[in-house]
């Protein structure tokens, strides 16, 4: 099935209906009260409260929306309705950060703030910083991101630029904790793990363990040694040509130990309010359950690349 409303089988398209409804009732001000809140988890050592379904704010959520800002309002303020607090954009989504500020204004407390920077140095982080904070409309940022280290990533770059930038940064209260991502194999992250020791790491953990099992089997019992926050991306992307339901893909990722919260494209209310029935009361998959899905996944991209992997691929959509 090629469509993603198809592949994520929504059935709750009543409930966001309903949702619509609150959220227009409320108050451009008034904070919003969660209804049936999705779970949440302390996020490792950063030890916050994070809603384990999160916001993926890129392309998913920018292309459709980047013209209609009353689309915008509906599905953030219902994101807040449902208790998810978990919001992740970047410097390089294009329009995210802008599309977003509004709300994050209004609503700053209840949001779990992240973004990222591609900037190496320690002239770019900080001006990757000072552009987010001013379209973000905020002073303060919750966890900030060395964003998409390729295989071939220069340690030493990062340590003698973006990390003096951190440091300073974390001094003056501007971002509180910081973290790094990647989809390029578990060695350059676990090498960064290693050298840097983040509060959080973001990446790959889709069903069909993704680099011969290593995101799950070597870099995931490291983060759960450091207790480092870890955020899992790529849930569903892969698996779109599979006729598989998507919340059982983020259950996947879910009932994996050390996985604290999952970022998922926000594309749709009716795909929001699917995904946060799934994330409410969770419930893992079992075993059997995990195993069939493993075997369904494998069979059906048998002959499907990894985006992610190929040349030219750019990481603005979060599934």
């Amino acid at each position: 099935m090629n469509s993603r409303r198809t592949f994520l089988k929504t059935a709750v398209a009543g409930t966001a209906a309903a949702g619509l409804s609150r959220v227009s009732a409320q108050a451009p001000d008034t904070p919003l009260e969660a209804v049936n809140p999705v779970d949440r988890r302390p996020l490792g050592r950063i030890k916050t409260p994070v809603s384990i379904l999160g916001l993926g704010l890129g392309s998913a959520f920018t292309s459709p929306n980047q013209k209609d800002p009353e689309a915008v309002q509906q599905l953030l303020s219902r994101s807040l309705e449902l208790g998810i607090n978990f919001w992740d954009t970047s410097r390089g989504y294009g329009p995210s950060e802008d599309m977003i500020g509004p709300m994050v204004e209004k609503h700053r407390k209840e949001i779990y703030l992240v973004t990222k920077s591609r900037g190496r140095t320690y002239d770019a982080f900080m001006r990757d910083i000072d552009t987010s904070l001013k379209k973000l409309k905020t002073d303060t940022i919750d966890l900030m991101h060395i964003w998409n280290l390729p295989k071939n990533a220069d340690l030493d770059e990062i340590e003698n630029g973006a990390m003096k930038a951190i440091q300073k940064l974390k001094e003056d209260k501007v971002i509180k904790h910081f973290g790094v991502t990647g989809h390029s194999g578990a060695a350059i992250l676990i090498a960064a793990m290693k050298r840097f020791n983040p509060d959080a790491v973001l990446t790959v953990f889709p069903c069909t363990r993704d680099d011969n099992g290593r995101y799950e089997d070597e870099l995931l019992p490291i983060a759960r040694e450091k207790n480092m926050g870890v955020i899992a991306m790529k849930t569903v992307r892969r698996a779109r040509n599979a006729d598989l339901k998507g919340t059982d893909l983020i259950r996947y990722a879910l009932g994996l130990e050390g996985i604290h919260t999952a970022i998922v494209g926000l594309d749709t209310l009716a795909h929001l309010n699917d995904n946060a029935v799934m994330a409410t009361h969770f419930k893992p998959l079992d075993a059997e359950k995990k195993a069939w899905l493993q075997t369904e996944a494998a069979k059906a991209l048998a002959d499907v690349p990894t985006p992610w992997e190929q040349p030219g691929y750019q990481d603005g959509a979060i599934g």
